[in-house]
C-alpha cells in the first residue's frame, strides 16, 4: 500500500507574495517560502489538513538553491497539533538538528517522538527557532504523512560482479560492505532486486561505500531504474543523468523519487557512468513502498 499524505492548506505564516509562507503547501518544489524578519522570530506557520489526522512521519523539503545557501535550513524547530487552533498538543521538538542535507529540492523526514504524537490533529504548527547559520529561513514543501515509509526487504537477484564485493552486497542489509566492481567491458553494470511481490516504490535509496570519501570518484552519476515481473519486460522508471547528489561521505544514504511508478515484483538499477573513471561503489541500495 503506497503511503497515505494529508492534503494541506494554508491557514497562517509570516511573508507574502511568490516566497510567502503559503509556498510550503502548494505542492511544487520549485516555489519557496524565504523569510528574514528576525523581529518575527519564532516563524510560525499553521497548515490544515481538513479533517482530523494522524501524523507519522513529516517532511521538511529544501529551498532550491539550498546548495548555495545551506545556512537557511532550520535546525531548530517544535511542530504541535490541533483541532480548535486554540489548544495545542506538542508532536515533536528537535534541537540543534544539522540532518538538513546542502541540497536543493530535497526532502528529510521526521518521525515525531513527543507525548502528543500519538493523536490526532486538524491543524499542525510549525514553529522554526534557529537556523543552521543566519535568521534567514528557507523551505520549499511542508508534507505530512498519515502512515509510515516501509522498506521493502529486497532480495538480490543479479548484477554484475562476484564475491566480497560483488553486486550481491547491496541487498545484504550491512553498510560495511559494498559492491565495488571496475569492469568496463561490462557496463552498464547492472543489479536486479526482488521484491518479493509486486509492489510499487515511492523511494529509492543509494548508500555510499565505506571508504568513498577517499575515493569519491566511484559514485555514480548517471543510472536507470526499470520494473518489470517477468524479468523479461522492463519499463522506465527514472533516469538520472549527471546527477552529482551523491557527495563525498562514508555510508551516507541519499534518497530519490521515481519519476514513475507501478506494481512490480523485480528492480533493476543500471549504472552507466561515475564521477570520475569506471570504478563503482556502494554499500546499499534500498526500496521504500
Amino acid at each position: 500500500m503506497a503511503q497515505s499524505t494529508a492534503k494541506l492548506t494554508f491557514v497562517s505564516g509570516p511573508g507574502r507574495g511568490q516566497e510567502g509562507a503559503a509556498m510550503v503547501c502548494d505542492g511544487r518544489f520549485d516555489t519557496k517560502w524565504c523569510i528574514d524578519e528576525p523581529r518575527q522570530l519564532p516563524y510560525i506557520i499553521v497548515l490544515d489538513a481538513g479533517e482530523q489526522t494522524p501524523i507519522a512521519e513529516y517532511g521538511l523539503v529544501t529551498g532550491d538553491d539550498t546548495g548555495s545557501y545551506p545556512d537557511r535550513n532550520p535546525v531548530t524547530w517544535r511542530v504541535s497539533g490541533s483541532n480548535d487552533k486554540q489548544s495545542w498538543t506538542l508532536i515533536d521538538d528537535q534541537k540543534n538538528n544539522r540532518s538538513l542535507p546542502a541540497e536543493n529540492e530535497t526532502e528529510y523526514r521526521f518521525t515525531p517522538t513527543a507525548a502528543g504524537a500519538h493523536g490526532q490533529y486538524r491543524y499542525f504548527r510549525f514553529e522554526f527557532i534557529k537556523m543552521a547559520g543566519s535568521t534567514r529561513i528557507q523551505l520549499s514543501e511542508i508534507n505530512i504523512y498519515k502512515t509510515k515509509q516501509m522498506p521493502i526487504n529486497a532480495a538480490f537477484v543479479s548484477g554484475t560482479g562476484n564475491g566480497k564485493e560483488g553486486a550481491a552486497m547491496v541487498a545484504d542489509g550491512r553498510l560495511f560492505t559494498k559492491w565495488c566492481i571496475d569492469e568496463p567491458r561490462q557496463m552498464p553494470y547492472s543489479v536486479v532486486l526482488d521484491a518479493g511481490e509486486q509492489t510499487a516504490i515511492s523511494e529509492y535509496r543509494l548508500v555510499t561505500g565505506d571508504d568513498t570519501f577517499t575515493y569519491p570518484d566511484r559514485n555514480p552519476v548517471t543510472w536507470r531504474v526499470s520494473g518489470s515481473n517477468d524479468k523479461q519486460n522492463w519499463t522506465n522508471l527514472d533516469e538520472q543523468k549527471n546527477n552529482r547528489r551523491l557527495r563525498d561521505e562514508n555510508e551516507q544514504e541519499f534518497r530519490f523519487k521515481p519519476a514513475a511508478t507501478g506494481n512490480y515484483r523485480y528492480y533493476r538499477f543500471e549504472f552507466i557512468k561515475m564521477t570520475a573513471g569506471t570504478r563503482l561503489q556502494l554499500s546499499e541500495i534500498k526500496l521504500y513502498k
